[in-house]
């Protein structure tokens, strides 16, 4: 991906978000590709930070409620299921987080939460994703 615009360099990450949010590596890349063709196309989406931000909240809003795969479904990146199984909003808020695309200001935005919420949204991700890590004794 190294031949898009730097504007569009961010198109890697957003096709592992949309794996972790569908938890299917085709369903990702078709709705990285709708929302491509919907963000390239609007005019009123000027700026770089703006686009990029757009792009991963209609990614969220149209990956939607989608019901978890089991691993045996999932066909991602192998390391990517933890993530998949977490709960929102602390899927989206951890596996952004870790983007480090965003400003806790833009992150917060995306997630349709307030800033002062996302302490306690990534805590609660983390302890999730720990729970999940941890191996039985």
């Amino acid at each position: 991906m190294s031949h898009l615009p730097k504007d569009w360099r961010f198109l890697r990450t957003a096709w592992l978000y949309a794996v972790i949010l569908t938890g299917n590596s085709n369903r990702a890349s078709e709705l990285v590709e709708s929302v491509f063709s919907d963000v390239s196309r609007r005019q009123d989406v000027v700026s770089p930070r703006r686009r990029r931000r757009l792009f991963f909240a209609m990614l969220r809003r149209e990956a939607g409620e989608s019901p978890r795969c089991l691993e045996a479904d999932f066909t991602g990146p192998a390391g990517l299921f933890r993530f998949h199984e977490l709960k929102e909003p602390g899927r989206s808020a951890l596996s952004l987080f870790y983007s480090r695309l965003f400003e806790p200001d833009q992150l917060a935005n995306v997630l349709g939460v307030a800033e002062s919420a996302l302490p306690d949204i990534l805590d609660k991700a983390r302890n999730e994703i720990s729970s999940k890590l941890s191996l039985p004794a």
